[in-house]
């Protein structure tokens, strides 16, 4: 009657051995996928990590990234957006105070009113390069409420007057930035 309860530990480690590669695999496969692509305009309504592939353009007025969910970050990797440089109007990227937790990171975003505009709690925006914003309106370059570090803004890109509006307007950690040709400040 001892034998079979002497088995069991053998069984138990036995099975371990045999499932454990298998969940190695679902895990392995599941970072393999990465980042999820973004190729054009769009919303961005699920939490997770997206990766610019190329250059984007917004429609006349139009924001470009618009970001309804927490949790989520964007990586430009090099790669701009794009607003109509005759008359910037929109958003390149934008989420509202209802979202927290929204990185945006390294690349260029030119003609719009505003270039990134994070209303929610715990945003970090950095490696950025914002021109020819607010051309028209008294708009910000980059507006966020968390970590704000080593962007560049120069409020208008083709040698014309200043920008109507604020380079940078940032609650939280605002370190390493540059900004130039902001007519109603550089950073607030």
């Amino acid at each position: 009657m001892k034998r079979p309860a002497a088995l069991l530990p053998i069984v138990l480690a036995l099975g371990a051995i045999i499932l454990a590669p298998v969940a190695g695999a679902q895990a392995e496969n599941s970072r393999e996928e990465g980042p999820t692509e973004i190729e054009k305009c769009r919303t961005i309504d699920k939490p997770g990590s997206y990766k610019l592939v190329n250059n984007l353009t917004a429609t006349a007025g139009g924001d470009c990234l618009n970001i309804t969910a927490s949790f989520v970050t964007i990586d430009l990797a090099g790669f701009s957006i794009s607003g109509p440089s005759s008359n910037p109007a929109g958003t390149a990227i934008t989420a509202g105070t209802h979202t927290t937790d929204i990185a945006v990171r390294n690349g260029s975003i030119s003609f719009f009113s505003s270039g990134v505009s994070l209303g929610g709690d715990g945003s970090i925006v950095e490696g950025l390069r914002v021109s020819g914003f607010g051309v028209v309106t008294a708009d910000v370059a980059i507006s966020a409420n968390g970590i704000v570090k080593g962007n560049t803004v120069f409020a208008f890109a083709g040698g014309g007057p200043p920008a109507n509006g604020v380079g940078i307007s940032a609650t939280g950690v605002v370190t390493g930035n540059l900004v130039d040709g902001a007519r109603h400040g550089g950073m607030q």
